[in-house]
């Protein structure tokens, strides 16, 4: 019982301090938020604070992570074949969830930076990709594929990045639609055994 207790103790001392940093982030640049500042808002002392995280930094990985892992799940049961033949579906997930929580997303790529939580979200959304069983070993592990996989998530990623910074004057679904023509009309050839070696 005791365990459970310290547990939830943990974790809500984990929130609190979370929650104190993303909201300092409303007014401070990250680089300019210290513990000090953390823990008085977050009403935690210091050793608490350094029982969970190394630094401020630490803070700010867990939740990239813990952001990303919650992007991937939206994405159970999509196959990665289902992508290609067509993307616009699990493109529109990623979409809407991302615009559902707009101020949120804006301020966590602005905390690490773009090339932070939006590389982290390229690298595993080709990851998966690269790695989904569904499709053939051979076509997974073709040059043509891995190239492709990770061209389209440059892509992707990068037009989720001009649209945060205001750069792109249409909505998230415009985006997915677009992306998804363009990942449609290049990849029927990757799902054919005779050209997965190219």
């Amino acid at each position: 019982m005791a365990n459970k207790a310290e547990y939830r103790s943990a974790q809500r001392s984990r929130q609190a301090i979370r929650k104190a940093f993303i909201d300092l982030l409303r007014t401070h640049d990250a680089d300019k938020i210290t513990v000090t500042a953390i823990v008085r808002l977050a009403d935690v002392n210091r050793s608490t604070f350094y029982a969970h995280y190394p630094d401020v930094r630490g803070v700010i990985e867990e939740i990239e992570d813990e952001t990303i892992a919650e992007l991937m799940a939206v994405l159970d049961g999509i196959e990665s074949a289902d992508f290609l033949k067509d993307p616009t579906p699990m493109i529109m997930r990623i979409g809407r969830r991302l615009e559902a929580e707009r101020d949120y997303y804006r301020i966590l790529i602005q905390a690490s930076g773009a090339a932070g939580f939006l590389d982290k979200l390229q690298t595993v959304f080709a990851e998966r990709m690269v790695a989904d069983e569904a499709i053939p070993a051979a076509i997974r592990e073709s040059r043509s594929y891995v190239l492709r996989v990770n061209y389209f998530a440059g892509g992707i990623v990068n037009l989720y990045k001009l649209w945060f910074a205001g750069g792109l004057d249409c909505s998230m679904d415009d985006i997915s639609r677009e992306v998804g023509r363009m990942v449609a009309l290049a990849s029927p050839d990757l799902l054919d055994h005779r050209t997965a070696g190219r």
